[in-house]
């Protein structure tokens, strides 16, 4: 421990000496556990993002697959093709509130 107080020939430590060592030591102490507090948000981070883009990949692929499968039903009617829209639409918007509700947005 350079910065501590110079030791006395003495066999026991001086007081300051005790108190800056046991102040260095809730100083690493502290910094430990913000460096492993850090590691674990970035790291629940991390993870809520990758969880958060399969859920979005898997809301949009089944809107597509929906939407595919319904126009090919839908034919050439304007108005199954209107419905069709209007019930994606709906799907999506459902999607994106039970995203935002779980993912706290």
């Amino acid at each position: 421990m350079p910065n501590l107080p110079a030791r006395l020939n003495d066999a026991r430590p001086s007081r300051a000496l005790m108190k800056a060592a046991r102040l260095t030591e809730r100083s690493e102490l502290a910094t430990y556990e913000y460096l492993l507090g850090s590691r674990y948000q970035a790291a629940c981070d991390e993870e809520d993002s990758r969880a958060l883009g399969d859920v979005a990949e898997t809301a949009l692929t089944e809107e597509m697959r929906v939407m595919d499968n319904c126009l090919a039903r839908a034919g050439n009617s304007p108005a199954k093709r209107e419905l069709v829209a209007r019930m994606v639409a709906m799907q999506s918007n459902i999607d994106i509130r039970r995203i935002a509700r779980r993912f706290g947005a």
